[in-house]
């Protein structure tokens, strides 16, 4: 359970820590990612980057904020740019300027949270390049967003919550999200983790399928057989997953680096990914999703 929403209050620079907002109704998807940095040099900046799909306004914008206007909750997740509001309850959204204009509210409900922390014991290392939680597999959305002089309706929309902390991403990763049925959901990630002069590549993932959780990660003995451009496979005892990306629709994000959002990366917001999953002998999921999200850097 994640019981702690901010982790920077007491860190030294380098550091970042966002959050990433995921929205989405049939083919449309609106991601938001709030986030406070400080460089090697210990500046404290923020920003706010917006991530879009809807076939007519699809873009990525990147919102730096002033730091004065910046709230974030230690013991809660609740975090305020300005007059925007990103909490459990929903989100509130005023941005208006030259590039980008989004107004309106979601509101939240029926959080489906996982079982202990996506970390693992890897939470209790304190030399982690890069920490991960996952704050909402999947809850339902109530409410309108006014985007560029359009309205679209995410009642009865799905929406995805996770946050990202320390002083830079991976330098190799790969991430995919998606739902699927009723309250399905599926988070898969792998990433080079280093640990003093040397790394591995580590992995984490936890599904939700019929009511029931199932957990695979390195902490947990899981292997990644298969790793390239588009696919991953995760083996661990008796469970094997496997992930195929078959087509990409990327726009460029800025990505932490020593603090500072000076690295570019695509993610596509949605595209169509398949995804298969075993246990024993017996296939509980195969699925091809038209909505999914996968970002990866070789």
């Amino acid at each position: 359970m994640q019981t702690r929403y901010f982790h920077g209050d007491k860190k030294h620079s380098p550091y970042f820590e966002g959050w990433y907002l995921k929205h989405q109704i049939e083919e449309k998807t609106i991601a938001f990612i709030p986030a406070v940095h400080a460089d090697k040099n210990g500046k404290w900046s923020a920003s706010l980057q917006v991530l879009l799909s809807d076939g007519k306004n699809d873009g990525a914008w990147y919102l730096p904020w002033p730091t004065k206007e910046c709230k974030v909750e230690r013991n809660k997740f609740r975090v305020q740019l300005g007059e925007n509001i990103f909490s459990e309850k929903g989100i509130s959204i005023d941005i208006e300027n030259e590039k980008l204009s989004v107004h309106g509210k979601v509101a939240y409900s029926g959080f489906q949270k996982i079982r202990g922390d996506i970390m693992g014991f890897f939470r209790f290392l304190p030399l982690m390049q890069c920490s991960h939680g996952v704050i909402s597999m999947c809850h339902s959305l109530k409410g309108n967003l006014k985007i560029n002089g359009e309205i679209i309706k995410f009642t009865g929309g799905k929406g995805y919550i996770e946050t990202d902390w320390g002083r830079s991403f991976p330098r190799d990763y790969l991430w995919t999200q998606c739902w699927f049925g009723d309250k399905n959901s599926i988070m898969v990630s792998a990433a080079d983790v280093p640990i003093m002069r040397k790394s591995f590549r580590g992995c984490i993932c936890a599904i939700h399928y019929n009511r029931k959780e199932y957990r695979l990660g390195t902490y947990y003995g899981a292997r990644i057989p298969v790793y390239g451009d588009g696919r991953i496979a995760l083996k661990e005892g008796r469970k094997l997953l496997k992930v195929t990306r078959l087509d990409e629709h990327p726009f460029k994000l800025r990505a932490p680096a020593l603090g500072s959002m000076e690295r570019m990366i695509k993610e596509s917001p949605i595209c169509r990914v398949r995804y298969e999953f075993w246990v024993g002998k017996k296939k509980l999921i195969d699925i091809i999703s038209g909505q999914a999200s996968y970002e990866q850097v070789l």
